[in-house]
């Protein structure tokens, strides 16, 4: 997954993967996002929680966005002004003076 991708690309990826590689879904499972900082060879940051669930024939999830500052009612951040305003990237969701915001290149 060398290129960037946007997430909705990146999970369509990773799912389809996951229909065809069952070790590659167990390690989703297993390690969620140790195997998406693999993926996308840059480690997460540290406050980044990844969850991967597996649908069952009676249980159904779904997935809500977070709420944003309008539907909250509050003022967007002057980073959340920036994201908006297109300077965020699939390696840098937001745009900030700490890198450590950002995906950080795995070291192997």
């Amino acid at each position: 997954m060398g290129e960037a991708l946007d997430r909705a690309e990146m999970e369509r990826r990773l799912v389809e993967r996951s229909l065809k590689d069952d070790a590659f879904r167990r390690r989703l499972l297993d390690d969620p996002k140790g195997t998406l900082e693999q993926e996308l060879g840059a480690y997460l940051p540290e406050g980044v929680e990844v969850r991967a669930v597996e649908e069952t024939a009676d249980t159904i999830y779904l997935v809500l966005p977070g709420r944003s500052a309008d539907v909250q009612g509050g003022e967007l951040s002057d980073q959340e002004l920036e994201a908006v305003a297109g300077g965020a990237s699939a390696m840098c969701p937001s745009i900030t003076d700490d890198p450590g915001d950002c995906f950080q290149p795995r070291v192997t």
